[in-house]
């Protein structure tokens, strides 16, 4: 992994742009979503950053790149179509041990801004690592199709409720599978949409007077030769819903990969003539 995918809290931090243009444009635009308080430096600045800064939403600093700019930053990013430039406002930003993101130059960056699918408070980031950004594009993009525009909207009523999950079920594996259930069910999720009070309270009191299945089950997926490519879609859905996934040496490390991060690992060693834990 090249780099750690992270979520930045930025509303009322102060960050800069330098660079006025249309690139620019397009990271200012994020950044003001994201509740930043933005400096723009540029010699120049297109007509959309005059409109912001009129409205009071950006701050603009009209002339060559200053360096003091940063002295107060928490984020910066380098958006002009100079590389020498780009590379003080990295090298400036560096020195200050302040994030930097460099258009076009991901090697010359702290961080890269991925493909975004915004369904707030549901957020979904793509990254090639910068490699290939139109890749990214199309992955996003296939992903825009699969997610409802309302799942933002399920994701937000599920924090209201979460105070009461956590009381009404002691252990994490209760409210995991209570939280399965939530967010597969399709009344909630179109009652919700169409602001159907009423629906989604009666749904939620269902959700939350249903019993939960607390028996356990052994189910036995086959890896073939470890290509995690070759699972079929009904052994994925079991390896990630599994508390307890039990390996040998013959699983790679690609499909353990797909584990769930909480779920527990038992590693039984087993290969030809050789058995670490008896069977």
């Amino acid at each position: 992994m090249d780099h750690l995918p992270i979520f930045c809290q930025l509303r009322d931090r102060d960050c800069l742009i330098v660079g006025g243009g249309d690139v620019a444009e397009r990271k200012a635009r994020l950044l003001l979503e994201a509740g930043a308080r933005l400096t723009v430096n540029a010699l120049t600045f297109i007509p959309q950053f005059t409109v912001w800064a009129n409205e009071g939403m950006l701050t603009l600093v009209e002339g060559p790149f200053d360096e003091t700019l940063l002295d107060s930053c928490w984020l910066a990013i380098a958006a002009t179509d100079d590389d020498t430039v780009n590379q003080r406002v990295s090298d400036a930003a560096e020195s200050r041990r302040i994030f930097c993101n460099v258009v076009d130059a991901p090697k010359a960056a702290s961080f890269i801004m991925p493909s975004i699918i915004d369904r707030s408070p549901l957020m979904v980031a793509v990254s090639s690592g910068g490699t290939s950004p139109v890749l990214a594009r199309l992955l996003r993009e296939k992903l825009e199709s699969l997610l409802p525009q309302h799942l933002g909207q399920v994701a937000r009523y599920a924090g209201q409720l979460r105070a009461r999950v956590k009381k009404q079920f002691a252990t994490m594996g209760e409210r995991r599978r209570f939280w399965e259930k939530f967010f597969v069910n399709d009344r909630l999720a179109q009652s919700l949409a169409n602001a159907d009070e009423k629906a989604v309270n009666a749904t939620t009191e269902r959700l939350f007077s249903e019993p939960l299945d607390h028996r356990g089950e052994v189910v036995l997926v086959g890896a073939g030769p470890g290509d995690a490519g070759l699972l079929t879609l009904k052994g994925l859905q079991q390896i990630q819903q599994a508390d307890i996934v039990v390996y040998d040496r013959l699983v790679s490390d690609d499909i353990m990969n797909l584990v769930r991060r909480d779920a527990d690992r038992v590693f039984v060693g087993k290969r030809a003539g050789y058995h670490c834990v008896p069977q």
